[in-house]
């Protein structure tokens, strides 16, 4: 109870005293206890005084305002145009949009237009369909939110990602915007997407009728499934680099099998995991309930061609309108992990629900991390293992096999197959290499029998030493590259080889082991 409504009966004042009423000047009794009861009275005043509510705050009589954020703002400013536009008889509920992103779907011009055209052309309007939308001008006691219609960015032609400097095909993002929706069922809302300088953030309010909040979440996802049938349109053929400059993709999509000289069943065993994305296959995966994920693992030592065929197979995979993801590991600074890096592609794949390849160098340095082992192992064949519907290809390389915790590599189902692409075992595919890497230079008289020489080394043994020939050549004054300067170029590689093996060739003398500097030794 308010202590300012409570005051206690005040007692009369008593009546002077007549004349001779006491004794000997002595107050009776009677007399004593008034004056008691008049001192208490007066304390019960004093204190109800000091409860009673302090005046409003002022500054030496100015008074004192709480600070109104935007948000606040943009929220009775609904609520007041809600009333002015006439848009429903009972307020509306306003609250945050769930679609708090880059691309903010119910304030993008594009999107809303392609939904109305999409809700003509329907025979039976969809719940949550919209039939017309209009941009107001911001009301004059909004104080400039949302007034200038300013684009925050513009994006790539997926309405996803950043434009870059020399895009073609971009697209505006949401204008922020104060938006007025009409719905095929009747009814009206409105919105706001303004940028909130008290959070250094944009954000969005709805404002719709009480009882309608379920058909503006139905539109919403119509939203957002029209934006994801675009962005998968326009992912079809692209490559995405994860971890590492955007150039690397120039690199891969200028890939070809024609740089690519193996004995032709590696090249069938490679290019048959293609069947993963076959229609046949991803019905027989979903039949036995399993993601449709598989991993493919190249191995073999440093230098057999195992990156160019993963640049071709990207090259081709893209070709095909698939979507491609190149994963690279992160610096040590950033606050992120190799192995979180292949996760994100898998997940990406997964969502892009689009033909997928990821592809990954040195497998052994993203999975080498003991504290992540158990989240790898559950990602690759376990319950965390993605499941895209149109299938995932993982194809990795590793120069190190045995450096892959064997619980990895091991483990049937956590790398499905292993393919080797070793060193050049057969004469004629040592021919092979030596027509490729000569090009016009090279002669079947004069470069194949000396093909023997050179098994045992790996693909790129090959390519020096056609390099190296032909610098021998011209040094010589000869366009024609001949046998011997091919062995030539051979020897200069193994001794160059064999030199840095003598480790003690780098290891500085020791001061013993040194004359002392007046000849003497120490």
């Amino acid at each position: 109870m308010d202590t300012t409504e409570q005051v206690n009966p005040v007692v009369p004042e008593a009546e002077p005293m007549p004349a001779g009423a006491g004794i000997d000047g002595q107050e009776t009794a009677e007399t004593s206890s008034l004056k008691e009861a008049s001192q208490s009275n007066a304390v019960v005043m004093e204190e109800v005084a000091a409860r009673k509510p302090a005046p409003k705050s002022v500054n030496e009589g100015v008074p004192r305002y709480m600070p109104t954020q935007r948000r606040e703002v943009a929220a009775l400013a609904l609520k007041e145009l809600w009333q002015e536009l006439k848009l429903d008889n009972d307020m509306p509920l306003i609250f945050a949009s769930p679609l708090q992103r880059r691309v903010q779907l119910e304030h993008h011009p594009l999107l809303l237009q392609r939904l109305v055209t999409a809700g003509k052309k329907s025979k039976k309007a969809a719940f949550g369909q919209l039939k017309d939308w209009e941009v107001l001008q911001a009301p004059s006691y909004t104080q400039g939110i949302a007034a200038t219609g300013e684009v925050n960015t513009l994006l790539k032609a997926d309405m996803m990602h950043p434009a870059e400097v020399g895009e073609r095909g971009s697209i505006p993002s949401a204008p922020y915007s104060w938006i007025c929706y009409t719905f095929s069922s009747g009814w009206k809302a409105l919105s706001v997407y303004f940028y909130d300088s008290d959070n250094n953030d944009s954000h969005t309010l709805n404002a719709v009728p009480p009882g309608h909040q379920d058909e503006w979440l139905a539109f919403l996802k119509l939203l957002d499934d029209l934006h994801d049938s675009i962005w998968r349109r326009e992912r079809r053929g692209s490559i995405e680099i994860i971890g590492g400059s955007n150039e690397l993709a120039d690199v891969i999509k200028n890939g070809s099998y024609d740089d690519i000289v193996l004995p032709p069943a590696t090249l069938t065993h490679v290019m048959a995991q293609r069947h993963i994305f076959d229609k046949e296959m991803l019905k027989r995966y979903a039949a036995l309930r399993m993601p449709r994920l598989r991993k493919v693992l190249l191995i073999g030592p440093p230098g057999t061609g195992k990156t160019t065929v993963l640049k071709a197979e990207g090259a081709y995979h893209a070709a095909q309108g698939g979507l491609v993801f190149y994963v690279s590991a992160p610096p040590y600074a950033r606050n992120t992990s190799a192995w979180q890096q292949v996760s994100l592609a898998l997940s990406l794949a997964e969502e892009s629900q689009l033909p997928s390849l990821v592809l990954v160098e040195d497998f052994e340095l993203f999975v080498s991390n003991p504290t992540e082992l158990q989240l790898i192992l559950n990602t690759l064949d376990g319950v965390a293992t993605p499941d895209n519907p149109a299938g995932t290809l993982l194809l990795a390389t590793t120069n190190d096999p045995e450096k892959i915790d064997s619980r990895i590599r091991d483990r049937t189902g956590r790398i499905d197959v292993m393919i080797e692409i070793g060193l050049v075992e057969d004469v004629e595919l040592a021919v092979r290499l030596l027509a490729h890497f000569l090009g016009d230079a090279y002669r079947e008289k004069e470069h194949a029998p000396i093909a023997p020489k050179f098994l045992k080394y790996p693909g790129s043994h090959f390519r020096e030493i056609c390099i190296g020939g032909t610098m021998h050549a011209l040094e010589h004054g000869r366009a024609e590259v001949l046998g011997s300067d091919l062995l030539w170029a051979h020897e200069v590689i193994l001794t160059g080889k064999a030199i840095a093996e003598e480790s003690e060739r780098f290891i500085p003398t020791t001061t013993r082991k040194r004359g002392s500097y007046f000849g003497r030794n120490q």
